[in-house]
């Protein structure tokens, strides 16, 4: 998944599961509405805490459609605590790139298709180029600034990527 707009990753912790828990907590607020200015944010991440899993984003001063939504999961393992961490992009964001990519890809098919081959064909090329480039740089500087997070809030380290 190294070129792909996804992590999976396993955090392994000397803490409780309850401590995992509260320390996730002490970083999180409630998720925000999307539409409505609520202020100032409190806390680095915003989601919420069901049981043993959590759904949590990191907040933003800025706008990044591709930030990471991190799903998890907490289990204790004999003397240790892991964390299995799951980051993508959101669906909404993922269905428009997939719809945007497969116009592109339909007009690439439609230029290929005429009898000249001339230098619009490159057009197609770029735009799903940088439609990647775009993608990947947004989602992984985001992704790796909340692994390092992740890291020091859970005092844990990744056992597997």
């Amino acid at each position: 998944m190294k070129y792909l707009p996804f992590e999976h990753l396993i955090y392994q912790t000397n803490l409780s599961e309850k401590e995992v828990i509260v320390k996730l907590s002490d970083y999180m607020q409630t998720k925000r509405n999307r539409f409505k200015f609520n202020g100032n944010p409190t806390k680095e991440y915003e989601g919420f805490i069901n049981g043993n899993s959590f759904e949590i984003n990191r907040i933003i001063k800025n706008r990044n459609s591709f930030l990471p939504q991190i799903t998890g999961t907490i289990q204790r393992n004999n003397n240790e605590t892991q964390i299995e961490v799951k980051m993508r992009l959101d669906w909404t964001v993922f269905g428009f790139l997939l719809f945007w990519c497969s116009l592109v890809i339909f007009f690439l098919i439609m230029t290929l298709t005429q009898s000249e081959i001339s230098t619009d064909i490159l057009l197609p090329f770029f735009m799903l180029l940088f439609a990647y480039l775009l993608t990947m740089l947004g989602f992984k500087i985001e992704s790796k600034r909340s692994k390092k997070d992740l890291e020091k809030m859970l005092a844990a380290k990744i056992i597997k990527k």
